[in-house]
């Protein structure tokens, strides 16, 4: 890390000084011609030094983001793909690219990854997520393109690595809970405002992130003219946060309650669309009860 200048400066008079042929310039002002010089120049070593400290953090990125075979290397592999292009692999195995860059052509826009175990394979397996489109409008790659994704990570990955990538259809939220507001506007302007900000909270949320009980609560409890949120425990159907999750045949099983926190299977959440295998799921407005607050 670079030193200050003054720092530079400091140790810089105090080696001057040790020196008998210049003793005769010492100054304690600050406006002297030696301690002038030696300010100059003390400026000149941090420049240096600063540079240096970029540089090397510019090489460490670059050195972390090119170790081949690691996690991260396989993520950025991911985002790298172009469908319909053939990739070609240096002789020795150590690098990949394509002929031509064209950045229309790659489909994967989201990558997290994960190593699980289990008793039958001592060697861990890399479970990389993916998804296309924008963040707050992801969605699945389809079975047919996540086949030609696995052909390709298959032939840059290492020997021996076992790797597996999904893509699923996105975690429905379900946010069923007793929402007090005070009664200024309709219950129809109340629910405009919530669909906002549940929306607003969907496309700010990391991929693969942890979905909290409390920061879905907070988020509708911060929308305009609310003035509580309320899990009720004795309403039914249950209220409290909930998900449904799609598995990798497209189905999508019951809704689950989460306690604290919970890690979506597909690494994003939506809205239910109350279509197909969504059918049966309430949307925001059906999920949440709009009481007037008297208290």
């Amino acid at each position: 890390m670079a030193r200050t200048i003054k720092e530079i400066y400091n140790e810089a008079v105090r080696e001057r000084n040790k020196r008998l042929e210049l003793s005769e310039f010492s100054s304690d002002s600050k406006l002297s011609i030696m301690n002038g010089l030696t300010w100059a120049f003390s400026a000149v070593i941090y420049s240096f030094e600063a540079l240096l400290d970029v540089f090397a953090i510019d090489i460490s990125n670059a050195i972390n983001s090119r170790i081949n075979g690691t996690p991260n290397y396989y993520a950025n592999a991911l985002l790298q793909y172009q469908k319909g292009d053939t990739i070609k692999v240096r002789e020795d195995g150590l690098a990949f690219g394509y002929e031509v860059i064209d950045e229309t052509k790659r489909i994967i826009t989201q990558v997290s990854y994960s190593e699980s175990t289990s008793d039958v394979n001592l060697d861990n397996k890399l479970i990389l997520k993916v998804a296309t489109g924008k963040k707050g409008k992801l969605s699945a790659i389809s079975a047919e393109d996540l086949l030609l994704v696995n052909t390709y990570i298959n032939r840059i990955k290492f020997m021996g690595t076992r790797i597996e990538v999904t893509s699923l259809k996105g975690d429905v939220l379900i946010p069923r809970v007793s929402v007090y507001y005070d009664g200024a506007v309709l219950e129809s302007e109340i629910y405009d405002l919530i669909d906002e900000a549940l929306n607003e909270y969907i496309m700010n949320i990391e991929f693969d992130a942890g979905i909290y009980v409390s920061k879905v609560i907070e988020t509708i409890r911060k929308v305009k003219h609310v003035t509580d949120v309320h899990i009720d425990t004795s309403t039914i159907p249950e209220q409290g946060i909930f998900v449904a999750c799609y598995d990798s045949d497209g189905c999508i099983g019951l809704p689950e309650k989460i306690d604290r926190l919970i890690y979506t299977n597909s690494g994003y959440i939506k809205e239910s669309t109350c279509a197909g295998e969504e059918k049966e799921l309430p949307n925001f407005r059906q999920s949440i009860k709009l009481i007037i607050d008297k208290g």
